[in-house]
């Protein structure tokens, strides 16, 4: 349980790491060390939802090439971060819709604390898809 959906994009800054370790996600350098290239050289960063040594893995960098598998996100770091978030066992950071508002999950469930939204007890709102999030993200890219 946990991470669900494998993702990459194409720009790797410190700030952009350092959101995915804000959203749980261990760095494993240059993908176990394949590859020989500091950090700072690497072209591209990718989520995994896989373990390595027993705990979740969480993200790589890369420079020789780029994944051939997860979703494509671009240089659009709002849609990537969004995709990387969703997991199956708590709801923050998280979107949420009802098709047409949309709100991001600042608690680990959804419902708690939200008296702003009390609609969300009834189930008004549904956790975004990656269609979703895909299309709702769309034309945001650098």
């Amino acid at each position: 349980m946990g991470f669900t959906t494998l993702c990459f994009i194409r720009k790797n800054t410190p700030e952009l790491r350092n959101k995915l370790e804000e959203l749980g996600y261990l760095f494993i350098p240059n993908g176990w060390n394949e590859w020989s290239i500091p950090i700072e050289n690497c072209e591209y960063l990718l989520c995994d939802t896989d373990t390595y040594q027993g705990n979740p893995i969480s993200y790589y960098t890369g420079k020789v090439c780029k994944p051939n598998f997860g979703i494509d996100c671009g240089t659009n770091e709002e849609l990537f971060l969004a995709i990387a978030a969703l997991r199956d066992d708590i709801d923050i950071h998280q979107w949420f819709t009802d098709g047409k508002e949309w709100f991001q999950c600042r608690f680990l469930k959804v419902g708690m604390h939200y008296s702003d939204k009390p609609e969300i007890l009834f189930e008004r709102w549904h956790k975004a898809t990656v269609e979703e999030l895909i299309e709702h993200f769309r034309g945001k890219e650098e």
